[in-house]
């Protein structure tokens, strides 16, 4: 019998958890996770009854969040249904269409707009070129923000207090031998992002990409990031390193003047 799947732990647990609604998207999670489970896979995850993880699965089918396909389960289209609602409250999120496009021209890269939530990186849009290789990271996709140079941007206009509560919370586990695992060597790096002006990521998030972000801001508050990112065969050193953080930070400042224009 395999150890239970957690959901992932949050920035703050309640002193008291619903423990049948836990389990419920401990259910979910799994499934997503996994693209599909039966009864029994999830029965042996969870270490509960085969009877008690019924009930779950056929209430949530009756919700119409989940599909029965042959004895296999997945998640429904009612997922995406809250899945779009939610994106489109994020206030960043409509205005940075126009932006990533002309971003992925003009670099031949894929460009990504990414924010914060839960302590989590957020990759909420993108943009790929006709010439740009699709690297690590999907539209929907959540992660650790110490990796990606979009991560690292937004970390580094966050306040210390809240930084380190979200390592203390996550961690900083590492994805390749160049990934900050140390919260003093973060602490630097971010000093670094915030006296330059973006954030570089090379190899930490999968060997042979790299990335580079800037902030969007709107009155001292960070509110997300743009970045672009690349296989390192793909973009030349000088041009990584000299000419795309000023375009990068161009389309994050276009980005922040757009919702100033909405929001005042």
């Amino acid at each position: 019998m395999g150890p239970p799947f957690l959901v992932v732990m949050a920035l703050s647990e309640p002193g008291r958890m619903v423990k049948s609604a836990r389990t419920a998207f401990e259910i979910i999670e799994y499934i997503h996770e996994q693209d599909g489970a039966e009864l029994g896979e999830l029965a042996d995850r969870l270490d509960l009854a085969k009877s008690t993880i019924h009930g779950y699965l056929a209430t949530l089918e009756s919700l119409e969040y989940l599909v029965n396909e042959g004895g296999r389960y997945h998640l429904s289209l009612k997922f995406f249904y809250h899945g779009t609602a939610a994106c489109n409250s994020v206030p960043i999120a409509g205005l940075a269409d126009e932006t990533l496009r002309s971003l992925a021209e003009e670099t031949s890269l894929v460009a990504w707009l990414v924010v914060e939530e839960h302590g989590r990186a957020v990759y909420l849009d993108r943009v790929v070129s006709d010439d740009a290789v699709r690297t690590y990271g999907r539209v929907s996709k959540r992660t650790h923000l110490h990796r990606p140079a979009s991560g690292k941007a937004i970390l580094a206009h966050l306040p210390d207090s809240r930084v380190r509560n979200i390592v203390d919370s996550y961690g900083l586990p590492g994805r390749t031998e160049h990934t900050i695992t140390d919260e003093e060597a973060l602490f630097e790096e971010l000093a670094a992002v915030r006296q330059r002006g973006y954030a570089i990521s090379e190899h930490e998030v999968a060997l042979g990409v790299q990335s580079v972000a800037a902030p969007i801001h709107h009155r001292g508050e960070v509110l997300g990031a743009v970045s672009v990112s690349g296989m390192s065969n793909q973009v030349d050193d000088e041009y990584f390193q000299s000419e795309l953080p000023d375009v990068v930070a161009l389309a994050a400042a276009d980005i922040g003047d757009r919702y100033a224009e909405r929001h005042g």
